[in-house]
């Protein structure tokens, strides 16, 4: 019911957005049903609503992939989406212990980049009188964050996760913000993307949680927020494989993992185990 309320508002904006011939278009690239009697407005509110609920879903997806849309209203359709995933619960006290322990200044190494990225998650143009101005706000979140954290650092990254709203924003969208945090395109640096993510993953763990890295993008490491304790989330300790006879194994330390095999022969699989878990030819390699 909430994400019908919310598409009924932002579909009805179509009909102020288009002429008549164009709205049959976007009811096409919608996938909305169509509708040619009445005003534009009529023929909007006749389309949506037969949308059945099962498609609202899909309806917003294409909203969001075709349509243009200001960051709050994108924000509002995410989160709409996202929620169904049922993301991992991120506890309050992890939130901001985690951004205590952060260096703002490893975050904010590439300026551009990073506030590319900042853009996808929040709303950063939320100066209402900036339209009527012919110079760039100065009290919108950008220019504070652009002052604060890039020009004159003097912000904590706690100070920054505040003004984003970080702390009160839904599970789906923290954990997509850190994913993002870490991501190789914001931070071009392999040992800077480990650090962080060991640096998050002393605080994530305490909920069950942690930024595991499952897969590559470009040459560099992919992390992603997973559960710990569910049995498919779980990595392999050791793989062990390729041996004729049962191994004698034993532990040179527990708390390593560290194994030695004695008096066999056998292959140990020590990379990392990626969203595509292990092949045959992973093994062969």
């Amino acid at each position: 019911m909430a994400l019908r309320q919310l598409l009924g508002d932002i579909t009805a904006l179509l009909g102020d957005r288009n002429t008549h011939k164009t709205l049959t278009e976007s009811f096409t690239v919608l996938g909305m049903p169509p509708a040619d009697e009445g005003s534009k407005r009529e023929r909007v509110e006749h389309s949506f609503a037969q949308v059945p609920d099962s498609d609202l879903h899909r309806l917003a997806e294409r909203f969001l992939q075709t349509q243009s849309v200001d960051a709050l209203t994108r924000n509002q359709l995410q989160d709409a989406l996202w929620v169904e995933a049922t993301p991992p619960e991120i506890p309050m006290r992890a939130r901001r212990e985690l951004a205590r322990a952060i260096d703002p200044t490893v975050l904010v190494r590439h300026a551009a980049r990073f506030i590319a990225m900042l853009e996808r998650f929040w709303v950063l143009d939320d100066d209402p009188l900036a339209a009527w101005s012919f110079s760039p706000s100065t009290r919108s979140l950008r220019a504070r964050v652009e002052r604060h954290v890039i020009r004159n650092p003097d912000w904590s990254a706690e100070d920054l996760f505040e003004a984003l709203g970080a702390f009160e924003a839904g599970d789906a969208r923290f954990a997509r913000f850190l994913e993002a945090a870490v991501a190789a395109d914001v931070l071009l640096d392999e040992t800077a993307q480990r650090q962080l993510t060991d640096t998050m993953n002393e605080h994530l763990r305490t909920a069950a949680i942690e930024l595991r890295e499952t897969g590559t993008d470009g040459g560099y490491p992919r992390f992603a927020l997973v559960p710990t304790q569910l049995a498919h989330t779980r990595r392999p300790k050791n793989v062990i494989f390729a041996s004729p006879t049962k191994p004698d194994i034993r532990f040179r330390s527990a708390v390593d993992n560290d194994i030695e095999l004695v008096g066999s022969d056998a292959l140990v699989y020590d990379r990392t185990v990626t969203d595509d878990g292990i092949r045959w030819r992973d093994l062969q390699s």
